[in-house]
């Protein structure tokens, strides 16, 4: 498939939104070099920021493309999660410390939505500046009206808000990321919205605090029979946090269910003083003094996800495709990760670079609908547990929750990792383009699967002429971020072709996908010289070397590739960080195999 990128109004993809998912998904196909525009239908960002929380998870992919910097050092970060049982008594709260997650970023990040706008803007910005061809400017106050599905592209007609001027945008591909109201969802008949709006209404508001029980690396929560409420921190320097607070039913006035954002359904605005009433008498005799509100209002929650997330060369992605509660503040976050496993397919098809380019194309919604479900249900039930004034959910929250989280330290490191998606993996056999590979003997099933996310450690990088160099397995895979990454892990087998054949075998299969794979060798320090390094006869230009060594065998067997088999195994990544394949040294026609019908060949 070549690109039509001819004119301003042809482009290979045309994005509709440009929130932080929107945004994210123009930073990734500008990586790419893929031809885009990107509209939004409002003049300017709003301040107000409905998103706050950078998940670990997020943070990573960030991190792989070179994005976090402005995160970090902006950012507040959250080490703590703090509930408060008993209003009465507050020197023994149930706490949950966030260091213990399975991350490389063991903490929550508050960055405000309008601020993680402005980061993505610049970070393309940036990549203009520095070469990256055909990156265009945001346009705002332009609204899509209507599309239509030709053969091998999409009739996008879009209006300038200002001046009710019309265009029409060809282009390959359409991706909705313009949230719950989505103009490219809504725009195809059969492409529904499931779900329900939630009964119970919450109250939000940004306001200052200055108590002692706030504290600014921590989430503060006070479940109470009454009604949850929730405090983030903001900014610590001017005592800000955000309040999130179930209403009764007496608190609730000339309620309206017609604007819906974020999963959202706000109702009118509640006032200071209603939201200070409500404060007092629920965690009386604690008394937060609430002052200069930025933002208030109430709010339902929607609980809704679509039907499927591809309907011919149109996609949705972030809000456009689910909604939910914002309790675990993962709405932004799981659609951040849509954009990132969606942007390198897109690439590929339209680089021409897939054996099978619907196939591909459909592993986006086999991938990202169940985890979307998989959260739409997560945060409701939390959501159920905080709100919850029956008996089962009062029990769930006062005694087996506290008892859980205060004995038993895996019953925490497990909330907090699912809460946060940081052992997601996808399924192989739900997924077309992940190899299931199945070995003989229970001691080789240890091999890192399919579908799992990628495992950190530490490196040794040899060089030829400088000290060696201690970096870590995410440092290699940000080198290698726009292909994939096949690494061999050779145990103590060597690096060169006389002494190790399978390093013919890794050449053979790179000069088949040149353009795709990049090749890595992690060894073990006692086998390799630096002598070894010059030999490697796929050196990329720009690439230093590609020969890495750990003195313990820690990332091997991280992967599975245990010293007391002996086999040697080939594990390949994906862009997005996934595994699409692994097999050990025996089975490596398999993942030959699976090659074939997945990306195409250099010299096809």
């Amino acid at each position: 498939m070549v690109s039509l990128f001819k004119e301003k109004n042809h482009v290979d993809v045309l994005i509709c939104g440009a929130g932080p998912v929107g945004l994210f998904l123009a930073n990734e196909l500008a990586e790419f070099e893929i031809n885009f525009r990107i509209i939004e239908k409002v003049e300017k960002h709003p301040e107000i920021s409905k998103a706050l929380l950078v998940a670990p998870k997020t943070m990573e992919i960030l991190d792989n493309r070179d994005l976090l910097d402005p995160f970090l050092e902006h950012g507040l970060k959250v080490k703590q999660f703090c509930m408060y049982q008993n209003v009465h008594d507050t020197s023994n709260p149930v706490k949950i410390e966030l260091s213990s997650m399975n991350a490389n970023y063991a903490f929550g990040l508050i960055v405000r939505q309008n601020k993680t706008m402005d980061y993505l803007i610049e970070a393309l910005h940036k990549k203009k500046s520095m070469g990256k061809k055909n990156i265009p400017k945001i346009e705002f106050c332009m609204e899509l009206i209507k599309y239509e599905e030709k053969n091998d592209h999409i009739i996008a007609v879009v209006k300038n808000t200002k001046n009710n001027a019309e265009e029409e945008i060809i282009c390959q591909y359409l991706v909705g990321c313009d949230g719950v109201h989505s103009a490219v969802r809504k725009g195809i008949n059969g492409w529904t919205f499931e779900g329900q709006t939630l009964k119970s209404t919450w109250a939000v508001a940004d306001v200052e605090i200055d108590h002692e029980l706030i504290k600014y690396d921590q989430a503060t929560a006070f479940p109470l029979n009454e009604g949850p409420i929730a405090i983030l921190p903001l900014d610590a320097r001017k005592n800000t946090v955000r309040i999130i607070a179930q209403m009764s039913k007496e608190e609730i006035k000339n309620e309206t269910n017609d604007n819906v954002t974020h999963g959202l359904t706000q109702d009118t605005h509640i006032t200071l003083e209603e939201l200070q009433k409500l404060i007092d008498e629920r965690i009386s005799p604690i008394k937060l003094e609430l002052k200069n509100p930025v933002w208030l209002s109430n709010f339902k929650i929607n609980e809704r996800i679509v039907n499927r997330y591809r309907t011919g060369r149109a996609f949705v992605a972030g809000d456009a495709a689910h909604c939910h509660s914002p309790f675990g503040g993962q709405g932004m976050n799981l659609g951040i990760q849509d954009a990132h496993n969606l942007a390198f397919k897109l690439a590929l098809v339209i680089r021409d670079q897939t054996a099978d380019a619907n196939k591909l194309l459909d592993s986006y919604e086999q991938e990202r609908y169940s985890t979307a479900k998989s959260v739409v249900a997560g945060t409701g039930f939390f959501t159920k547990v905080l709100s919850g004034n029956d008996f089962f959910t009062t029990f769930l929250r006062t005694r087996v929750a506290p008892f859980m989280f205060n004995f038993f330290p895996q019953a925490t490191f497990k909330f907090q990792n699912n809460l946060f998606q940081n052992n997601l993996h996808y399924l192989p056999e739900s997924s077309e383009v992940l190899h299931n590979y199945k070995p003989l003997s229970s001691a080789e099933n240890q091999l890192i699967k399919a579908g799992h996310y990628v495992l950190d450690g530490s490196l040794i990088k040899i060089t030829p002429h400088k000290n060696h160099e201690r970096i870590t397995m995410f440092d290699v895979f940000r080198s290698t971020a726009l292909k994939h990454t096949l690494i061999l892990f050779t145990l103590n087998k060597g690096v060169t072709a006389d002494c190790n054949p399978l390093i013919e075998t890794l050449l053979e299969v790179y000069n088949n996908y040149k353009t795709t794979i990049t090749p890595i060798i992690i060894s073990y320090q006692g086998v390799v010289n630096t002598a070894d390094v010059p030999f490697m006869p796929f050196q990329e230009e720009g690439r230093e070397q590609h020969i890495f060594v750990e003195s313990k065998f820690e990332l091997h067997e991280k992967y599975g590739i245990i010293k007391d088999i002996g086999k040697q195994a080939f594990v390949l990544v994906r862009p997005d960080l996934y595994v699409a394949g692994a097999v050990f040294e025996d089975d490596v026609d398999e993942l030959k195999a699976f090659l074939d019908g997945y990306l195409s060949r250099a010299d096809r």
